[in-house]
């Protein structure tokens, strides 16, 4: 019967032990499970980031774009003026010049 005792008892420690030995090999499969989904995870943010950040660089180079595209026009619209001002007073222009020469053209 004592025998019977500590082969029950060493039973249940082989026993213990290789529900041990599974309880390790599941944790570390889930372990490795849980670092795959976090690499997974971190890899779509990483992309997700990516194509934000592109998003925003797009959005702001456009807004840009509008800017350098108004403020030319506007550029133009100034010379368009200028040059027209400058048109107005071309045959006075002219007119003095030819007089100032007549004047003194024989120096």
């Amino acid at each position: 019967m004592a025998l019977d005792f500590l082969q029950n008892i060493l039973d249940a420690e082989r026993e213990a032990n290789a529900t041990l030995a599974q309880a390790q090999a599941s944790a570390g499969d889930l372990v490795k499970n849980a670092q795959s989904v976090a690499r997974e995870q971190e890899r779509r943010a990483a992309v997700e980031i990516r194509a934000l950040r592109q998003q925003m660089l797009e959005k702001k180079r456009e807004e840009i774009q509008q800017t350098l595209d108004s403020e030319a026009a506007a550029r133009e619209k100034q010379i368009a003026d200028k040059m027209g001002s400058a048109e107005k007073n071309l045959p006075e222009a002219v007119k003095m010049i030819i007089e100032e020469v007549l004047r003194h053209g024989d120096r």
